[in-house]
Formats: C-alpha cells, structure tokens, sequence
C-alpha cells in the first residue's frame, strides 16, 4: 500500500513540474516519444528493405552460378589438348604420332599445322624431325602427313606415353628390334605402302606421305577408338588471365648452329598465340598455314650419340631443365618422368604442376648443342 502511495505522488510531482512549463516547452515534451518512435520505425523498415535487396542480389548472383555450372554439366574436355568436345565419347580419342621429315628437301611439310601436340626431336647430324600427333576423331577426310621418315627409339617411348600408334617408314635397327619384341603398336610404309604415296615433287627419301583418312578408315576396322593416358592440366578460355606486359617474351629463339633450322617462336598478344618461323622465314605448311600454339615448351635434354651413323640415345626417364611459355611470358621449372610407363610432368619453380592453356602444345627437346634465348 505505501508503495503506491509513493508511486502516485511521483505521478503528482511530474505533473505539477510539467504544469509550470511554459506553453512551448509542454509542447515539446509532449512531441519527443511519438518523434522518436516514428524514427526507430522508419531505422527498422529501412534496414529490414535493405537485407531483403541484398539477399535477393545474393539470390541472384547463386541462381546465375547455378546456370553457368548448369551449363557445363554436360561439357567434356579433349585429354590431349584441353579443348572441349561434344560428348563423353571424344574425351580421349584414339592418336596417330608420326614421324615428320623437316629437312629443307621435305619442306613445307604435309599436314604439321592441323597436328594437336608435335615434338622437335634432334636426330643424328643435327637434322630434327618432329613427332607429330593426330586425334582420329578430327574431320579431316583429305588429310595427308608427311614426308615420313623413319623411327627412333625414343619417337617409340614418346608414343607409348600417350597410347598412340606410331606411323613411319622403316626405323633403326634397335627401334625395328623393340617394336617387334615388345609388340609395340606402329604402322610401317615399308608393309602398308597402299596407304601412303610418294610426292613427286620431292626427292626420295624425302617424298613419303601418310594418307589419314585410310590410315583413320585401318584403326575403325580394327576397333582402336581410344588411347588411354594421363593429361595434363589445362585450363579453358575464360580462365585465362591478363597479360602482364612488362613480363612478357614475345620472342623464343632456338638455334643448333645451323641457319636452315633456325626457329623463332613470335608471340601474338591480340591471339594469344605463338606464330612459329623457321629458317628465317614464316613456317607455313603444305596449305599455307602458319605453324602456331598455345604453349610452347622447352625440355632440355642428355644426348649421347651411340654409333658411326650418329644415331642418338636420349634420356627421357629424367628429371631435368624446364622453360614452359605460356600467354606471353616463359616460366623456369623442371620436367619429370618417372618410368618408361609414366607420363611427362612440367613443374614450374615451386614444384607446381604447370597448367597449360587448351589448344596446341609443340615441346622443343634442347639438347647440348642448342641455345635458346627469350
């Protein structure tokens, strides 16, 4: 009871205190709940507008990275070169690497611009050739390779990292040994001559060319449709990144102390490309394409020549020097492979798996009597 008498003569004392205010200031008094309570409403549907804007932004923002995965649910990347293929079934089509004259008599070569992936080789006397690869799955009905020459031990290790049947005319004798006693899968001019033709315009041996449209119609008869091996990483397209001009080379130069196999790799910012040169001029092939890709790579090599005939022994289950040029700039790394049945790595400095751009790919084997500058 005592408590409510003291609340009501509280009650008394503001009211009183308020009664000898002057009119104005009754008013105002009177006026700062409701101002106060109308603002507090105002802040609470400001604020509660705002997280519904920003959750639907978020909504938004979800529902369109749902569709761009949406939209690669059903996209399929080639193993060889990154590139995407319509269906599951073209992943990893079956590969022709073949062997490919680059003597100035056997130039321009037959075909090397539409190849997916292509080695430069030494061979004995300083003369290079090129492993060139094919995947079946390419419409290229006319297509004609070449000129052909004969296989290397080491063209035979190459292709067998990769499943691929290799195509050449006549070999070494130790390459001729190991493809018949390790069964090796190739395709010899020597005892397939109806799918290969001599070029008249060119001297022999310089003149051998693969037909690939019967040698595609030989592999569909006989089943091989895939080649099973790892890939590399690529990335696609949209992933590539800007162009760091003031890190860039836009020149690779390899030079084994002969003119006519001068190389020079010129690097396209508006493509994205590297535009090859050969001998000091552009490298155009039969068609008149110039010879281009999206990596180029650098492996550098030991060398050991192993008879009068300056035949070469190359070690390639190594760990050695790396330079792996891609979007303009070269990176330093290292090259691994581990045994005769791993596949190739490139590393960059830091021990990451380098990560190619989609498209093709031409690995230059630096050997001890090569200089490269970029």
């Amino acid at each position: 009871m005592s408590k409510i008498i003291f609340v009501k003569k509280r009650i008394g004392e503001e009211i009183n205190k308020i009664n000898k205010m002057s009119k104005p200031k009754r008013l105002f008094y009177f006026l700062i709940p409701p101002v106060v309570l109308l603002v507090l409403v105002f802040l609470f549907l400001f604020v509660k507008n705002s997280s519904e804007e920003v959750f639907n932004d978020e909504q938004s923002l979800q529902e369109e990275n749902i569709l761009s995965d949406d939209a690669c649910l059903n996209c399929f990347y080639r193993l060889i070169d990154g590139k995407e293929v319509p269906s599951e079934s073209d992943i990893s089509p079956f590969l022709v690497a073949t062997v490919i004259d680059n003597h100035p008599d056997a130039r321009p070569a037959f075909g090397l611009s539409s190849a997916e992936l292509v080695y430069d080789i030494p061979a004995e006397g300083g003369i290079n050739r090129y492993l060139a690869f094919f995947a079946v799955n390419d419409e290229q009905p006319n297509l004609e390779i070449g000129p052909v020459r004969s296989a290397r031990p080491y063209f035979l290790d190459i292709a067998k990292e990769y499943g691929a049947m290799l195509v050449h005319c006549g070999g070494s004798p130790e390459a001729l040994a190991r493809i018949s006693k390790e069964k090796l899968l190739d395709f010899n001019e020597f005892y397939n001559g109806d799918y290969f033709r001599r070029y008249q315009d060119y001297l022999a041996p310089h003149n051998v060319l693969a037909n690939f449209g019967l040698i595609k119609e030989y592999l569909k008869d006989r089943n091989y449709e895939n080649s099973k091996f790892e890939s590399w990483q690529f990335k696609n397209d949209k992933d590539l990144p800007s162009i760091n001009l003031a890190l860039s080379n836009f020149e690779i130069d390899i030079s084994n102390g002969q003119k006519q196999y001068d190389i020079s790799w010129d690097y396209d910012l508006n493509a994205n490309l590297y535009l090859k040169d050969l001998a000091g001029k552009k490298h155009l092939d039969n068609n008149g394409d110039q010879i281009s890709a999206s990596n180029v790579i650098l492996q550098f090599v030991e060398t050991e020549i192993l008879d009068s005939e300056l035949r070469l022994k190359i070690k390639l289950i190594s760990k050695n020097t790396a330079v792996i040029c891609s979007d303009g700039v070269c990176h330093s790394g290292y090259w691994q492979k581990d045994d005769e049945n791993s596949r190739t790595r490139y590393y960059d400095e830091n021990g990451e798996e380098f990560i190619f751009n989609s498209g093709k790919t031409w690995v230059h084997f630096i050997d001890e009597n090569t200089k490269v500058k970029y």
